[in-house]
Protein backbone atom coordinates (compact mmCIF):
# COMPACT_ATOMS: atom_id res chain seq x y z
CA UNK A 1 0.00 0.00 0.00
CA UNK A 2 1.48 3.54 -1.31
CA UNK A 3 1.78 5.93 2.29
CA UNK A 4 0.89 8.81 3.30
CA UNK A 5 1.10 11.62 6.43
CA UNK A 6 -2.00 13.19 7.08
CA UNK A 7 -1.34 16.62 9.17
CA UNK A 8 -0.86 16.09 13.01
CA UNK A 9 0.26 19.54 14.24
CA UNK A 10 -0.39 22.71 13.10
CA UNK A 11 -3.33 24.62 11.32
CA UNK A 12 -5.10 24.15 8.18
CA UNK A 13 -4.81 27.55 7.04
CA UNK A 14 -0.90 27.25 7.88
CA UNK A 15 -0.44 23.93 5.67
CA UNK A 16 -2.25 25.49 2.86
CA UNK A 17 -0.37 28.33 3.14
CA UNK A 18 2.92 27.18 2.95
CA UNK A 19 2.02 24.47 0.01
CA UNK A 20 -0.47 26.25 -1.99
CA UNK A 21 -0.92 23.73 -5.07
CA UNK A 22 2.23 21.82 -3.89
CA UNK A 23 -0.19 18.98 -4.44
CA UNK A 24 -1.35 17.54 -7.77
CA UNK A 25 -3.45 14.74 -8.37
CA UNK A 26 -4.60 12.56 -11.39
CA UNK A 27 -8.15 12.14 -11.73
CA UNK A 28 -8.38 9.63 -14.21
CA UNK A 29 -11.48 8.32 -16.07
CA UNK A 30 -11.60 5.29 -18.34
CA UNK A 31 -15.38 5.29 -19.34
CA UNK A 32 -18.61 8.02 -19.00
CA UNK A 33 -19.47 6.75 -15.57
CA UNK A 34 -16.13 6.96 -14.46
CA UNK A 35 -16.52 10.97 -15.45
CA UNK A 36 -19.90 11.40 -13.91
CA UNK A 37 -18.18 10.57 -10.60
CA UNK A 38 -14.79 12.26 -10.69
CA UNK A 39 -16.45 15.24 -12.89
CA UNK A 40 -18.23 16.95 -9.73
CA UNK A 41 -14.87 16.08 -7.75
CA UNK A 42 -12.62 17.85 -10.00
CA UNK A 43 -14.72 20.56 -9.62
CA UNK A 44 -15.06 20.90 -6.45
CA UNK A 45 -10.96 20.66 -6.26
CA UNK A 46 -11.02 23.63 -8.10
CA UNK A 47 -13.55 25.63 -6.10
CA UNK A 48 -11.60 25.03 -3.08
CA UNK A 49 -7.93 25.81 -4.43
CA UNK A 50 -5.95 23.78 -2.41
CA UNK A 51 -5.02 21.23 -4.68
CA UNK A 52 -4.16 20.92 -8.66
CA UNK A 53 -6.44 18.34 -10.15
CA UNK A 54 -5.71 17.09 -13.60
CA UNK A 55 -7.99 14.93 -15.52
CA UNK A 56 -7.31 12.51 -17.64
CA UNK A 57 -9.77 10.83 -20.69
CA UNK A 58 -7.93 7.29 -21.31
CA UNK A 59 -9.51 3.71 -21.80
CA UNK A 60 -10.76 1.87 -24.78
CA UNK A 61 -12.43 4.89 -26.32
CA UNK A 62 -10.27 8.15 -25.06
CA UNK A 63 -12.08 10.82 -26.64
CA UNK A 64 -15.45 9.59 -26.01
CA UNK A 65 -14.75 10.11 -22.13
CA UNK A 66 -12.44 13.68 -23.09
CA UNK A 67 -16.48 14.44 -24.74
CA UNK A 68 -17.90 13.77 -21.65
CA UNK A 69 -15.75 15.73 -19.59
CA UNK A 70 -16.22 18.90 -21.60
CA UNK A 71 -20.03 18.25 -21.90
CA UNK A 72 -20.27 18.41 -18.22
CA UNK A 73 -18.27 21.35 -17.52
CA UNK A 74 -14.81 20.42 -16.32
CA UNK A 75 -11.49 20.61 -19.02
CA UNK A 76 -9.89 17.73 -20.15
CA UNK A 77 -6.24 18.31 -18.83
CA UNK A 78 -4.76 15.03 -21.09
CA UNK A 79 -6.31 12.63 -23.44
CA UNK A 80 -4.02 9.77 -23.89
CA UNK A 81 -5.11 8.45 -27.34
CA UNK A 82 -4.43 4.32 -27.88
CA UNK A 83 -2.17 3.64 -30.80
CA UNK A 84 -3.97 2.83 -34.21
CA UNK A 85 -3.13 -0.96 -34.42
CA UNK A 86 -4.56 -1.93 -30.83
CA UNK A 87 -6.28 -4.66 -31.07
CA UNK A 88 -10.14 -5.02 -29.58
CA UNK A 89 -8.95 -7.47 -27.03
CA UNK A 90 -8.97 -6.49 -22.97
CA UNK A 91 -5.11 -8.04 -23.11
CA UNK A 92 -4.62 -5.58 -25.76
CA UNK A 93 -6.32 -2.58 -24.88
CA UNK A 94 -4.62 -2.91 -21.24
CA UNK A 95 -0.95 -3.57 -22.74
CA UNK A 96 -1.54 -0.06 -24.75
CA UNK A 97 -3.05 1.79 -21.36
CA UNK A 98 0.11 0.12 -19.24
CA UNK A 99 2.60 1.88 -21.31
CA UNK A 100 0.89 5.33 -21.82
CA UNK A 101 -0.19 5.60 -18.04
CA UNK A 102 3.42 5.04 -17.24
CA UNK A 103 4.73 7.50 -19.24
CA UNK A 104 2.23 9.79 -18.09
CA UNK A 105 3.46 9.48 -14.62
CA UNK A 106 7.07 9.51 -15.10
CA UNK A 107 6.16 13.10 -17.14
CA UNK A 108 3.87 14.11 -14.45
CA UNK A 109 5.09 12.79 -11.43
CA UNK A 110 1.73 13.80 -9.60
CA UNK A 111 0.94 13.37 -5.59
CA UNK A 112 -1.14 11.06 -6.14
CA UNK A 113 -3.62 9.13 -8.39
CA UNK A 114 -7.65 9.63 -7.48
CA UNK A 115 -10.08 6.28 -9.65
CA UNK A 116 -13.07 4.99 -9.20
CA UNK A 117 -14.96 1.48 -9.19
CA UNK A 118 -13.23 -1.44 -10.81
CA UNK A 119 -12.80 -0.76 -14.47
CA UNK A 120 -9.63 -1.52 -16.68
CA UNK A 121 -8.36 1.58 -17.32
CA UNK A 122 -8.83 2.01 -12.90
CA UNK A 123 -7.01 -1.34 -12.69
CA UNK A 124 -4.21 -0.59 -14.55
CA UNK A 125 -3.69 3.69 -13.40
CA UNK A 126 -3.67 1.77 -9.57
CA UNK A 127 -0.77 -0.59 -10.52
CA UNK A 128 1.32 1.44 -12.48
CA UNK A 129 0.78 4.07 -9.93
CA UNK A 130 1.79 1.72 -6.96
CA UNK A 131 4.98 0.40 -8.92
CA UNK A 132 5.72 4.02 -9.37
CA UNK A 133 5.04 4.72 -5.40
CA UNK A 134 2.36 6.91 -5.91
CA UNK A 135 -0.60 6.77 -3.76
CA UNK A 136 -3.70 5.82 -4.81
CA UNK A 137 -6.79 7.15 -3.72
CA UNK A 138 -9.89 4.71 -4.72
CA UNK A 139 -13.66 5.92 -4.77
CA UNK A 140 -16.35 2.84 -4.66
CA UNK A 141 -13.81 0.88 -2.79
CA UNK A 142 -14.90 -2.49 -0.87
CA UNK A 143 -16.06 -5.39 -2.60
CA UNK A 144 -19.36 -5.00 -4.44
CA UNK A 145 -20.48 -8.62 -4.29
CA UNK A 146 -19.20 -11.74 -2.64
CA UNK A 147 -18.42 -13.46 -5.54
CA UNK A 148 -14.73 -12.87 -7.20
CA UNK A 149 -16.64 -13.35 -10.58
CA UNK A 150 -19.62 -11.44 -10.44
CA UNK A 151 -19.64 -8.58 -12.18
CA UNK A 152 -16.47 -9.88 -14.36
CA UNK A 153 -14.40 -8.35 -14.47
CA UNK A 154 -14.96 -5.84 -12.53
CA UNK A 155 -15.65 -6.92 -9.20
CA UNK A 156 -11.81 -9.01 -9.49
CA UNK A 157 -10.32 -5.25 -10.49
CA UNK A 158 -11.86 -3.38 -7.45
CA UNK A 159 -10.23 -5.86 -5.04
CA UNK A 160 -6.99 -5.86 -6.71
CA UNK A 161 -6.86 -1.64 -6.21
CA UNK A 162 -8.04 -2.19 -2.79
CA UNK A 163 -4.87 -3.71 -2.14
CA UNK A 164 -2.69 -1.27 -3.41
CA UNK A 165 -4.61 2.25 -2.21
CA UNK A 166 -3.94 4.43 0.30
CA UNK A 167 -7.14 6.20 0.89
CA UNK A 168 -10.79 4.44 0.53
CA UNK A 169 -13.80 6.09 -0.68
CA UNK A 170 -16.88 4.94 -0.14
CA UNK A 171 -20.64 5.30 -0.96
CA UNK A 172 -23.32 5.46 1.64
CA UNK A 173 -24.18 2.55 1.05
CA UNK A 174 -22.65 -0.84 2.67
CA UNK A 175 -19.64 -2.27 0.85
CA UNK A 176 -19.54 -5.90 1.39
CA UNK A 177 -15.57 -6.84 2.98
CA UNK A 178 -14.53 -2.81 3.06
CA UNK A 179 -10.87 -2.56 4.11
CA UNK A 180 -11.11 -1.73 7.91
CA UNK A 181 -8.94 1.20 9.09
CA UNK A 182 -8.13 4.66 9.85
CA UNK A 183 -8.19 5.46 5.99
CA UNK A 184 -11.83 4.38 4.90
CA UNK A 185 -14.13 7.82 4.41
CA UNK A 186 -18.19 7.33 3.45
CA UNK A 187 -18.38 10.03 0.90
CA UNK A 188 -21.58 9.08 -0.55
CA UNK A 189 -21.91 8.72 -4.42
CA UNK A 190 -20.13 11.86 -6.07
CA UNK A 191 -22.79 11.41 -9.47
CA UNK A 192 -25.10 12.90 -6.90
CA UNK A 193 -22.82 16.62 -7.09
CA UNK A 194 -23.69 16.56 -10.93
CA UNK A 195 -26.29 19.34 -11.92
CA UNK A 196 -29.67 18.40 -12.59
CA UNK A 197 -30.97 17.82 -15.86
CA UNK A 198 -31.42 20.89 -18.28
CA UNK A 199 -34.32 19.92 -19.71
CA UNK A 200 -37.42 20.62 -17.16
CA UNK A 201 -39.52 17.97 -18.42
CA UNK A 202 -37.14 15.42 -17.95
CA UNK A 203 -35.75 17.21 -14.16
CA UNK A 204 -39.47 17.17 -13.77
CA UNK A 205 -40.17 13.50 -14.22
CA UNK A 206 -37.04 12.59 -12.18
CA UNK A 207 -38.35 14.44 -9.06
CA UNK A 208 -41.71 12.93 -9.12
CA UNK A 209 -39.60 9.56 -9.19
CA UNK A 210 -37.98 10.54 -6.17
CA UNK A 211 -40.58 12.37 -3.92
CA UNK A 212 -43.40 9.61 -4.87
CA UNK A 213 -41.02 6.44 -4.40
CA UNK A 214 -41.75 5.29 -7.72
CA UNK A 215 -39.22 3.45 -10.18
CA UNK A 216 -38.17 4.96 -13.50
CA UNK A 217 -37.90 3.20 -16.43
CA UNK A 218 -35.64 4.92 -19.05
CA UNK A 219 -36.62 4.25 -23.01
CA UNK A 220 -34.39 5.12 -25.47
CA UNK A 221 -35.30 3.92 -29.27
CA UNK A 222 -33.39 4.59 -32.51
CA UNK A 223 -34.59 1.54 -34.92
CA UNK A 224 -37.52 1.90 -36.69
CA UNK A 225 -37.64 -1.95 -35.71
CA UNK A 226 -37.45 -1.28 -31.80
CA UNK A 227 -41.34 0.38 -32.43
CA UNK A 228 -42.83 -2.87 -30.64
CA UNK A 229 -41.11 -1.91 -27.14
CA UNK A 230 -43.32 1.20 -27.18
CA UNK A 231 -46.67 -0.81 -27.62
CA UNK A 232 -45.73 -2.76 -24.72
CA UNK A 233 -45.50 0.28 -22.42
CA UNK A 234 -48.71 1.10 -21.53
CA UNK A 235 -49.16 -2.77 -19.91
CA UNK A 236 -46.22 -1.92 -17.87
CA UNK A 237 -48.10 1.27 -16.74
CA UNK A 238 -50.99 -0.89 -15.89
CA UNK A 239 -49.58 -3.41 -14.46
CA UNK A 240 -47.06 -1.14 -11.85
CA UNK A 241 -48.59 1.87 -10.64
CA UNK A 242 -45.45 3.11 -8.86
CA UNK A 243 -43.05 3.42 -12.30
CA UNK A 244 -42.38 6.22 -13.88
CA UNK A 245 -41.61 6.16 -17.92
CA UNK A 246 -39.08 9.01 -19.48
CA UNK A 247 -38.79 7.90 -23.86
CA UNK A 248 -36.32 9.35 -25.60
CA UNK A 249 -34.17 8.99 -28.60
CA UNK A 250 -35.60 9.55 -32.12
CA UNK A 251 -38.57 6.88 -32.12
CA UNK A 252 -40.46 9.73 -29.26
CA UNK A 253 -41.36 11.39 -32.15
CA UNK A 254 -43.74 8.29 -33.39
CA UNK A 255 -47.16 7.75 -33.06
CA UNK A 256 -46.50 5.14 -29.99
CA UNK A 257 -44.74 7.76 -27.87
CA UNK A 258 -46.89 10.24 -28.78
CA UNK A 259 -50.29 8.49 -27.88
CA UNK A 260 -48.39 8.13 -23.81
CA UNK A 261 -47.06 11.20 -23.69
CA UNK A 262 -50.44 12.27 -22.20
CA UNK A 263 -49.67 9.50 -19.43
CA UNK A 264 -49.53 11.33 -15.76
CA UNK A 265 -46.69 9.06 -15.36
CA UNK A 266 -44.89 8.98 -18.77
CA UNK A 267 -42.41 11.64 -19.68
CA UNK A 268 -41.37 11.85 -23.70
CA UNK A 269 -37.93 14.17 -24.58
CA UNK A 270 -37.57 13.68 -27.96
CA UNK A 271 -33.48 14.26 -27.09
CA UNK A 272 -31.64 14.45 -24.17
CA UNK A 273 -28.50 16.25 -24.54
CA UNK A 274 -25.28 13.89 -22.63
CA UNK A 275 -25.26 15.34 -19.11
CA UNK A 276 -28.86 14.84 -18.99
CA UNK A 277 -28.24 11.33 -20.45
CA UNK A 278 -26.47 10.66 -17.91
CA UNK A 279 -28.37 12.09 -15.07
CA UNK A 280 -31.51 10.01 -16.20
CA UNK A 281 -29.46 6.78 -16.44
CA UNK A 282 -27.96 7.11 -13.19
CA UNK A 283 -31.37 7.22 -11.52
CA UNK A 284 -32.92 4.67 -13.70
CA UNK A 285 -33.78 1.34 -12.09
CA UNK A 286 -33.44 0.11 -15.76
CA UNK A 287 -32.92 1.24 -19.11
CA UNK A 288 -34.70 -0.44 -22.43
CA UNK A 289 -32.43 0.44 -25.68
CA UNK A 290 -31.14 -0.19 -28.55
CA UNK A 291 -28.19 2.07 -28.11
CA UNK A 292 -25.20 -0.30 -27.63
CA UNK A 293 -23.07 2.37 -26.21
CA UNK A 294 -26.00 3.00 -23.35
CA UNK A 295 -25.98 -0.22 -22.74
CA UNK A 296 -22.50 -0.69 -22.00
CA UNK A 297 -22.68 2.86 -19.95
CA UNK A 298 -25.23 1.13 -17.48
CA UNK A 299 -24.12 -1.00 -15.06
CA UNK A 300 -21.17 1.39 -14.28
CA UNK A 301 -24.00 3.78 -13.06
CA UNK A 302 -26.18 1.18 -11.16
CA UNK A 303 -28.47 0.58 -13.57
CA UNK A 304 -29.84 -2.60 -15.11
CA UNK A 305 -30.06 -2.98 -18.94
CA UNK A 306 -32.28 -4.46 -21.64
CA UNK A 307 -30.50 -4.18 -24.90
CA UNK A 308 -33.14 -4.19 -28.11
CA UNK A 309 -32.19 -6.23 -30.70
CA UNK A 310 -28.30 -6.32 -30.36
CA UNK A 311 -25.41 -8.42 -29.94
CA UNK A 312 -24.61 -9.25 -26.21
CA UNK A 313 -22.49 -11.93 -24.61
CA UNK A 314 -22.80 -12.74 -21.33
CA UNK A 315 -20.22 -12.29 -18.05
CA UNK A 316 -20.83 -13.56 -14.81
CA UNK A 317 -22.52 -11.02 -12.92
CA UNK A 318 -23.87 -9.32 -15.98
CA UNK A 319 -26.93 -6.97 -15.29
CA UNK A 320 -27.42 -6.65 -19.46
CA UNK A 321 -30.20 -8.69 -21.39
CA UNK A 322 -29.99 -9.27 -24.85
CA UNK A 323 -33.90 -9.62 -26.44
CA UNK A 324 -35.72 -9.13 -29.20
CA UNK A 325 -37.89 -5.78 -29.25
CA UNK A 326 -41.25 -7.53 -29.10
CA UNK A 327 -40.42 -9.14 -25.20
CA UNK A 328 -38.67 -6.12 -24.24
CA UNK A 329 -42.09 -5.55 -21.89
CA UNK A 330 -41.94 -9.00 -20.29
CA UNK A 331 -37.96 -8.55 -19.60
CA UNK A 332 -38.81 -5.35 -17.76
CA UNK A 333 -41.57 -6.85 -15.77
CA UNK A 334 -38.87 -9.45 -14.95
CA UNK A 335 -36.67 -6.52 -13.48
CA UNK A 336 -40.05 -5.13 -11.40
CA UNK A 337 -41.29 -8.31 -10.34
CA UNK A 338 -37.55 -9.61 -8.85
CA UNK A 339 -37.89 -5.98 -6.83
CA UNK A 340 -34.46 -4.95 -8.06
CA UNK A 341 -35.57 -1.21 -8.11
CA UNK A 342 -32.59 0.16 -6.52
CA UNK A 343 -33.21 2.93 -3.73
CA UNK A 344 -30.63 5.35 -3.60
CA UNK A 345 -29.60 6.95 -0.74
CA UNK A 346 -30.55 10.37 0.34
CA UNK A 347 -28.17 13.31 -0.93
CA UNK A 348 -27.25 16.43 0.21
CA UNK A 349 -25.08 17.16 -2.16
CA UNK A 350 -21.88 17.17 -0.40
CA UNK A 351 -20.44 14.28 -2.05
CA UNK A 352 -17.62 15.58 -4.19
CA UNK A 353 -16.70 18.64 -1.36
CA UNK A 354 -16.26 15.49 1.09
CA UNK A 355 -13.88 13.77 -1.28
CA UNK A 356 -11.86 16.89 -1.79
CA UNK A 357 -11.41 17.69 1.64
CA UNK A 358 -10.34 13.69 2.43
CA UNK A 359 -8.18 14.38 -0.19
CA UNK A 360 -6.60 17.60 1.55
CA UNK A 361 -6.63 15.51 4.86
CA UNK A 362 -4.19 12.81 2.89
CA UNK A 363 -1.67 15.57 1.83
CA UNK A 364 -1.85 17.33 5.47
CA UNK A 365 -3.81 20.58 4.21
CA UNK A 366 -6.61 20.12 7.12
CA UNK A 367 -6.55 18.83 10.30
CA UNK A 368 -9.91 16.57 9.70
CA UNK A 369 -11.17 14.36 7.04
CA UNK A 370 -14.16 15.14 7.75
CA UNK A 371 -16.27 18.65 6.33
CA UNK A 372 -17.07 20.88 9.55
CA UNK A 373 -20.43 21.06 10.55
CA UNK A 374 -20.74 25.05 9.76
CA UNK A 375 -20.22 23.85 5.61
CA UNK A 376 -23.15 22.17 5.95
CA UNK A 377 -25.43 24.04 7.93
CA UNK A 378 -24.79 27.17 6.03
CA UNK A 379 -25.54 25.55 2.87
CA UNK A 380 -28.94 24.63 4.44
CA UNK A 381 -29.61 27.86 5.76
CA UNK A 382 -29.00 29.39 2.24
CA UNK A 383 -31.43 27.14 1.02
CA UNK A 384 -34.17 27.63 3.89
CA UNK A 385 -33.37 31.11 2.95
CA UNK A 386 -34.56 30.16 -0.80
CA UNK A 387 -37.17 28.63 0.42
CA UNK A 388 -38.98 31.35 2.23
CA UNK A 389 -38.42 34.04 0.06
CA UNK A 390 -40.14 31.81 -2.97
CA UNK A 391 -42.93 31.02 -0.47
Amino acid sequence: MSMFEPLTSGSGAEAAEMSEHEHDILLIAGSRPEVARLAPVASAIAAADRIRGITVATGSDPMGVHETFEALDVATDITLLLPGDVGPAVADVAAALLTRLDQLMVDQDPSAVLVHGGGLAAAVAASVAFWRRIPIVHMQAGMGTDDLLCPFPQEAHRRVIGQLASLFLTTSGSALGSPLGPNVLTIGDTVNSLPGPSDRNCRDALQRAHEQHRRLVLVDLERSSSLPVLGGLADLLERYPRIEILVTGSLATEEPALSLAGHPRVTVVPRLDLPDELAVLAAATVVVTDDHELVVDAPGLGTLAVLVDGPNVPQPGDSIRSIAAHDAAASVAQVMDGDHGRRPASSDGFEAARAEQAVAWMFGLCRSPQLGPEVTSESGSESGAEESSEA
